[in-house]
């Protein structure tokens, strides 16, 4: 038994041993050759330094991937970032997993960081089927499945749960609006606050609404999509024109799933029930759009979740982020 650094000729080699352990359990989708050089290979920050494959002669049994982000590449305080580690039911038991983590660690010790994560890390993440919804998807993982094995297998090695992220599941087939939220919409409309698909001819405010919101994540998602030859249609909250809330571009991925960027309103109208009708009315624009489901994620403290429940979305799955600080 060896332990060395992968290349390209493993990559063959990697996708199918993802997918004889992994992708066989059911939960995670697939790993295709093509797909892993397009989202790990030709990812700016992969490098087959932090790949590691440990071969019982030419048969590989077990690989992990360290990652260091490039856009941290001088902030010795960021993690560096474990993605993924991989044994063969038959070889498991022997220490491989452990010392393939230790090769990881010592990548990430040698780049200059103070630490390691298993969290959020796109786009080199993994996709994954709903529990019990057939092909239902979502297209990615954000960290590590709460008690999986590899989440005690780390809990073991020094690494803490640092955050939650639970995923949010609905079928769209059946979405209406619902009285509650059809009372919120109408009450409001009395006040000239309505739900509309933006409209450059008439709606206004834009840059107010970045000024108001101080969210340069979403600045910049509204932003790409109206750079777009032809935008995707988003909807807004207006008062009288006035652009005071929106949610993200509909549009639908390959499996069904609606596409949500998420949600957020001005101040001046908070407390009025508009996100939720915000949101009750993306799910609706999104099944008449043609998609079959919604999934999303959002933090264990993140108080949107009962915007989510109160609109029929059920929490399918959790995902600790873990972290493993240096001595």
């Amino acid at each position: 038994m060896i332990i060395r650094n992968c290349n390209l000729n493993d990559v063959e080699q990697i996708c199918s041993l993802w997918n004889e352990e992994v992708a066989s359990q059911k939960y995670f989708k697939p790993l295709e050759v093509e797909d892993f050089m397009n989202r790990f290979v030709n990812n700016v920050d992969f490098d087959f330094e932090g790949v590691f494959g440990a071969f019982d002669g030419d048969l590989l049994v077990g690989y992990a991937i360290g990652l260091i982000r490039q856009q941290t590449i001088k902030n010795e305080n960021a993690p560096g970032y474990l993605n993924a580690f991989v044994v063969r039911e038959k070889y498991r038991k022997q220490g491989i997993a452990s010392e393939l983590l230790i090769k990881v660690e010592n990548f990430v010790k040698s780049k200059g960081r103070k630490s390691i994560q298993a969290s959020s890390y796109l786009p080199l993440c993994y996709s994954w089927y709903i529990p019990h919804y057939g092909t239902d998807d979502h297209p990615c993982a954000p960290g590590i499945r709460v008690n999986s094995e590899e989440y005690f297998f780390l809990l073991h090695r020094g690494y803490a749960a640092v955050g939650f992220e639970d995923a949010f599941h609905l079928p769209l087939a059946q979405y209406e609006i619902s009285p509650t939220i059809q009372e919120i919409l109408d009450r409001n409309e009395k006040d000239g606050i309505k739900i509309e698909f933006y409209d450059e001819n008439k709606h206004t405010g834009l840059n107010e609404f970045y000024e108001d919101i101080q969210s340069p994540d979403f600045e910049k998602v509204i932003r790409a999509n109206l750079l777009l030859e032809k935008p995707y249609p988003f909807l807004v909250i207006v008062q009288d024109n006035v652009i005071k809330g929106w949610t993200g571009a509909l549009w639908n991925e390959f499996s069904g799933r609606g596409h949500f960027d998420g949600i957020i309103i001005s101040s001046s109208i908070r407390g009025r029930g508009m996100g939720k009708a915000l949101f009750s009315m993306l799910a609706y624009q999104s099944k008449l759009n043609g998609a079959k489901f919604m999934t999303f994620y959002t933090g264990l403290n993140n108080h949107a979740r009962y915007i989510y429940m109160g609109a029929g979305f059920k929490i399918v799955q959790s995902y600790a982020l873990m972290r493993k600080m240096f001595k």
